[in-house]
């Protein structure tokens, strides 16, 4: 066969499949939604939403997307009301080849768990607020305080930004988060802390210069605890710069 007849067979050939392509998504754009399908990446984090659960919110907020059209699914819309689920984080939404409304998402991990009066929650390093989940518990920080402002999903206040900052300090600080159980913040904003090891409480004071405070703390426990002994003190200061203050 001749050279430019095999360039018209591939050129025909092009032509047919991008006409088929063509006919494919205009016939799939006007057939209706096949299902809702829900992926979630929990990473090392229980599980606290089921995909089932994210697949309720998002029919309950928009009840007519099984029965739309595909080109008529509005994407946003999906995206919008999965991430009213507290838990998730990274959503986004996609229709199949097949015709499927796909929700993908990441679960958000938790930092710490928050007593707020008389609530529980969870809060990551973002700050974001989710509630206890009745399909798992985290082994996390305990966290509360003396709070004197109402707590917002959506803003967070003074003093729980700084528990969100203490919080995720120890987080990525592993031998420091070794040391501590947990941690309550004072109506003046003075944070404390408790220890895994002795009968006393950390007053860390402000949330500025940790590295340093949490270096002297360490050096303490290395140096001074042993030989005074881990029941000795009722509190340990780090709130004044340079020393560890102690109270018998």
């Amino acid at each position: 066969m001749k050279r430019p007849y095999k360039i018209l067979l591939i050129l025909l050939g092009a032509a047919a499949l991008a006409v088929m392509v063509i006919v494919a998504n205009v016939s799939r754009s006007r057939s209706q939604v096949r299902g809702l399908e829900v992926h979630i990446r929990y990473g090392r984090t229980p599980c606290l939403v089921d995909e089932q659960t994210v697949a309720d919110t998002v029919l309950q907020a928009l009840p007519l997307l099984l029965s739309q059209r595909v080109r008529d699914v509005d994407r946003a819309s999906v995206t919008e009301a999965a991430s009213r689920v507290p838990f998730l984080t990274d959503v986004t939404s996609t229709v199949s080849v097949s015709g499927k409304v796909v929700v993908r998402a990441a679960q958000r991990r938790p930092i710490a768990r928050l007593f707020y009066g008389s609530r529980e929650f969870y809060f990551d390093t973002d700050g974001a607020i989710m509630p206890t989940s009745p399909l798992a518990d985290c082994s996390v920080l305990v966290a509360g305080g003396d709070f004197v402002e109402p707590l917002r999903a959506d803003s967070l206040n003074s003093q729980t930004k700084a528990l969100v900052r203490l919080a995720t300090y120890l987080d990525g600080e592993k031998k420091y988060r070794s040391l501590i159980d947990q941690i309550y913040v004072e109506r003046d904003g003075d944070m404390m802390m408790v220890p895994k090891l002795g009968d006393h409480v950390v007053e860390l004071g402000d949330v500025e210069n940790l590295d340093t405070k949490f270096e002297n703390l360490l050096t303490f426990y290395r140096r001074g605890m042993p030989r005074a002994g881990w029941n000795t003190y009722s509190k340990i200061s780090l709130k004044f710069d340079g020393q560890v203050v102690c109270t018998k």
